[in-house]
């Protein structure tokens, strides 16, 4: 049996996305970085007095093989949502409160990274499974990037990078598809702009 699983942005995520390209965005609200650059699950946007979130919760998926069944793991999506103010108490034990960090930049574009997996049998050289998925997004603005990433193909963690080119501290998606001995993966990684 061959699994094709496509776990990008449904259409009407990505055209909400798009739609904040030309617009100012005023701060965004995550974890606080007492031990890493890292927030749990939500990264929250606020863009001209509208609030959206990026979202990294976890879902259960009958995954790419057989032996296993279902595996959760991490699936990006963008909505339009309220403000909830700071919640100090979301995340797991122990997780720091949530900051807000100013950007009062407006958004030149949006760049969704996106992997593309399949999964051979080494026996057969037969390929049994393929995922799609986005692995984070990159908001660009003049002179400046935050990417928001999963660290690794199945995290609920969103890690967050501001620089240049942060798109350079994301993992090679080699190194979330090691091979096994029954199995082994081909990787395909594509930056594409919404703009």
């Amino acid at each position: 049996m061959q699994s094709k699983i496509d776990k990008r942005l449904i259409p009407e995520q990505e055209a909400l996305l798009k739609s904040l390209i030309g617009k100012k965005v005023d701060k965004i609200r995550h974890d606080r970085f007492d031990y890493s650059n890292v927030s749990y699950e939500r990264v929250t946007i606020f863009c001209e007095d509208e609030v959206y979130e990026l979202n990294n919760g976890v879902e259960a998926l009958d995954f790419m093989w057989d032996d296993f069944g279902e595996e959760t793991v991490g699936v990006f999506k963008f909505f339009k949502t309220e403000d909830k103010g700071i919640d100090y108490d979301y995340g797991c034990e122990g997780y720091p409160a949530q900051v807000e960090t100013p950007v009062e930049k407006t958004l030149i574009d949006v760049v969704l990274v996106e992997d593309h997996v399949e999964a051979f049998s080494r026996a057969s050289g037969d390929r049994f499974s393929q995922y799609d998925y986005v692995k984070g997004v990159i908001l660009v603005f003049e002179g400046i990037k935050y990417s928001f990433v999963r660290d690794i193909w199945f995290s609920d963690d969103i890690v967050i990078y501001k620089g240049n080119n942060p798109e350079e501290k994301i993992g090679d998606p080699d190194e979330d598809w090691e091979p096994g001995e029954e199995v082994y993966y081909t990787n395909v990684r594509k930056m594409r702009s919404l703009k």
